[in-house]
């Protein structure tokens, strides 16, 4: 084990016996010493090989120590100063703490007063140090961009941004509805060399068939109805930026083979266009689909698909990364402190606790919303209670997963086919864990073909990764 660097001090004084028994003194003390008759020489020094303290004499030939003191503080700050002066000089060396001296002795110096001294500026001067540390380490391990982790996980995906981010290749984001992947996109693009230049993020999901195309592409005068002036398309807006193509496995057939058309060409044209328009924009998708058993299903393209899985980048769920909700909901709290009058300023270990256990299907966009109804709500200045639902009402399907079943009042063939597709699921993940998500044994075992349970396995959005135990 190599024994930690003895601190190492620089005695700057014109008098050689001062420097000589100083050194001594100091060597008998376990530190390492340099030293310099000038402040030229100090500076010199210095500039090859900083030290962890300067000891200098306030009265030398050519450069004073107030000068040398300067000299630090401008390009070597952090290092203390030590002034050493005479009973004539004492308001000097005053004003010299003033300017930023760590402290003064008197000559002839008294060896314990001396030792403390330098003892008490190499403590400042490793508190110093570990704060920057820390705060370096902070940096690094807990956010990149407006992320904000210290999971494994997401420290993996970390290092993949800091892989990609000054590359043009096409990264494809997946992960969970909620888990981030607009802030990774970001992220990727605001550290890139393209932070100057545009990003334009795209909702593929939200915009109507008719009109995405449009949308990416923008159109000519007259191109359709109602388009009564050339529009430039999101791809343009984006030149020498990045595209976000969010929800990109909802993106209509026709759109796919253009957006496959600008991916191998790096051109695009516009509605009612005639001719190519060459852009340089780096393209950056997300979905939370599996674009593989799209593939599988028909209803994505593999050539697209390949063409945006250069580099892949995959978000885990909030539940996998549970270390990560009390610096996710410190930071809502402060970001959305306003919404309580600045009264709310923490969260109880009881209501953390119950945060922790719960299962997020909503992920981070839950988590945040929990937050600002419990500021809002909270009485105190402590978060104590939260809307959290109950295990049972966050294991319900939300919007496109299975419906479940309805009372009487709902009609015969509504009522049915929830409770044919609820049996349904429910024997397709028992056959699965059987199988330990071979879908080849699956298919086999239940009669049927490969494809209509990769069918199934996208219709009630389950992963089959998750049955391989």
């Amino acid at each position: 084990m190599t024994a930690p660097a003895q601190p190492e001090i620089m005695i700057v004084d014109d008098d050689l016996a001062f420097r000589i028994g100083t050194q001594a003194l100091l060597e008998d003390h376990g530190y390492s010493v340099t030293h310099a008759a000038t402040g030229d020489e100090a500076k010199g020094k210095l500039a090859e090989h900083p030290c962890d303290c300067v000891l200098t004499d306030l009265v030398m030939p050519g450069i004073s120590g107030i000068d040398l003191l300067e000299h630090i503080r401008v390009n070597h700050p952090g290092i203390p100063v030590i002034m050493v002066t005479g009973f004539a000089s004492i308001r000097t060396a005053v004003e010299a703490m003033r300017r930023g001296a760590h402290d003064y002795v008197t000559k002839p110096c008294e060896n314990t007063e001396l030792l403390i001294k330098i003892e008490r500026a190499l403590e400042v001067r490793r508190k110093d140090r570990e704060l920057k540390q820390l705060r370096e380490e902070l940096q690094n391990k807990f956010s990149f961009g407006n992320l904000i982790s210290h999971s494994q996980s997401m420290k993996q995906v970390f290092r993949q941004i800091q892989q990609v981010t000054d590359t043009d290749v096409t990264v494809l984001i997946q992960g969970e509805s909620g888990t981030g992947k607009e802030l990774v996109a970001r992220a990727l693009h605001m550290n890139s060399r393209r932070a100057a230049r545009p990003f334009v993020a795209v909702n593929c999901s939200a915009i109507p068939e008719g009109l995405l195309e449009s949308e990416l592409f923008g159109h000519e005068k007259g191109a359709f109805t109602g388009a009564e002036k050339q529009r430039l398309g999101k791809f343009e807006e984006a030149d020498k930026g990045t595209l976000f193509l969010d929800e990109i496995g909802d993106a209509p057939a026709s759109v796919q083979v253009k957006l496959l058309r600008v991916l191998q060409e790096r051109t695009i044209e516009r509605v009612g266009g005639h001719g190519p328009i060459a852009v340089e924009t780096r393209v950056v998708a997300a979905t939370n689909r599996n674009l593989e058993l799209m593939m599988v299903q028909g209803d994505f393209r593999e050539d697209l698909f390949y063409r945006l899985n250069v580099f892949p980048i995959t978000l885990p769920p909030l539940r996998e990364r549970l270390e990560d909700i009390p610096v996710l909901a410190g930071h809502f709290l402060e970001e959305y402190a306003t919404l309580g009058n600045g009264n709310v300023k923490q969260i109880a270990p009881e209501a953390m606790g119950e945060m922790v256990r719960y299962s997020w299907r909503g992920n981070i966009r839950e988590l945040e919303n929990l937050i600002k109804r419990a500021i809002i709500k909270s009485p105190g200045d402590t978060i104590t209670s939260l809307e959290l639902p109950t295990q049972e009402e966050s294991a319900k399907p939300s919007a496109g997963d299975t419906p479940a079943p309805a009372d009487i009042t709902t009609p015969y063939k509504e009522y049915l086919s929830a409770i044919v597709a609820r049996a349904e699921e429910s024997y397709l993940v028992k056959v699965l864990n059987l199988h330990k998500g071979n879908i080849n044994a699956a298919a086999k075992a239940m009669e049927i073909d490969r494809k209509t349970i990769y069918r199934k396995i996208a219709e009630y959005r389950l992963d089959p990764a998750s049955f391989r135990h």
